[in-house]
C-alpha cells in the first residue's frame, strides 16, 4: 500500500492541480485545469436485489485519479482521466492501471445564466473496476454520450450553480447503464465553495439481477492564491440506496489546479 501514496505523492508533484466548475460550462479557449483525487474507500455491507441490506465480506479501494480538460475554443472542451486502483474483496484484488478515458463537450446553447451541453466519451485499457458493483476484473471498451444543462444564480445574495447531467454508457463486457448526476453548489465567500452531489443510475438486467444505485456526496473547496488558481476540496460519499451494489463509504482529498 506505501507504493500507492508514493504514486498519489509524484502525482501531485508534478501535477499541483486548481478549480474550476468541469460540467456544462466549457473551457475558455486555451484555458484548462488538471485535478488529481485521492479516494480510500470501504464496505462491508451490500443491497440485495430487494434494496435490503447484507453482509459482503472484505471490500475496500483506495484509488488515484487524474482528470485534465482543455477548451480546443469557446464551445468545444476537451478532456482525459486515468486513475490508478489498489483493490481487495475476498474473492479477487487489483493492482495497476484502472482504465483510461477520452472525449469531449460541445456547448449548444448558452445566457448569461444557463447553459446546454452535449458530449461523448470512451473508456478503455487498465484491468480496474470501472463501475462499484462490477462483478470482475473490466476489461474491453464503454462508450458513453451526456446531456448537460447547468444554471448559475443567486441564493441569499452569494453565487450558487446547478448542474444535471444525464448518460447512456454502454459497455463491452458488462451490462449497459442509465446514468443521472446532479449538482448544486454555492460560495459563501469568495475563497470558500460548498457542493452537494448526487450519483444515481441503473443498468440493464443480467442474469445476476439488475443494478441501481444513488450515491450521495458533500464536499467542501478552498481556494487559495492571489488568482485562486488552485484549490484543495475535501468531500464524503456515501450510498444511500441501491439494489445488487455495495453500500459504500468513501472519503476523498482532490487538488486543482487552472492553467
Amino acid at each position: 500500500m506505501s507504493f500507492f501514496y508514493r504514486v498519489f505523492a509524484v502525482f501531485a508533484l508534478l501535477l499541483m492541480p486548481s478549480l474550476s466548475i468541469a460540467g456544462a460550462w466549457p473551457q475558455e479557449s486555451g484555458r484548462g485545469q488538471v485535478i488529481i483525487k485521492l479516494e480510500p474507500s470501504t464496505a462491508d455491507k451490500g443491497f440485495d436485489g430487494d434494496g435490503n441490506t447484507a453482509s459482503i465480506g472484505k471490500w475496500d479501494t483506495r484509488n488515484v485519479s487524474v482528470y485534465s480538460d482543455y477548451g480546443l475554443n469557446d464551445r468545444v472542451t476537451v478532456y482525459a482521466k486515468a486513475d490508478y486502483q489498489d483493490f481487495k474483496t475476498d474473492s479477487t484484488s487489483y493492482s495497476g492501471l484502472g482504465s483510461v478515458e477520452i472525449g469531449g463537450r460541445v456547448t449548444v446553447a448558452k445566457t448569461d445564466t444557463a447553459i446546454l451541453a452535449v458530449g461523448a466519451g470512451v473508456e478503455g485499457l487498465g484491468k480496474g473496476r470501472r463501475s462499484d458493483f462490477d462483478q470482475a476484473i473490466s476489461k474491453g471498451t464503454d462508450t458513453e454520450v451526456r446531456a448537460y444543462g447547468g444554471k448559475s444564480f443567486k441564493i441569499a445574495g452569494k453565487d450558487a450553480f446547478l448542474d444535471v447531467q444525464v448518460a447512456k454508457r454502454w459497455r463491452e463486457k458488462e451490462a449497459d447503464q442509465v446514468r443521472v448526476d446532479a449538482t448544486v453548489g454555492i460560495k459563501p465567500d469568495p475563497k470558500w465553495m460548498v457542493m452537494a452531489q448526487v450519483y444515481a443510475g441503473q443498468t440493464d438486467k443480467e442474469a445476476w439481477g439488475r443494478a441501481k444505485w444513488t450515491n450521495a456526496e458533500v464536499s467542501v473547496v478552498r481556494h487559495f492564491g492571489d488568482r485562486q488558481d488552485i484549490s484543495v476540496q475535501l468531500g464524503s460519499r456515501h450510498t444511500l440506496a441501491g439494489e445488487n451494489v455495495p453500500q459504500v463509504k468513501a472519503l476523498s482529498l482532490s487538488i486543482w489546479k487552472r492553467f
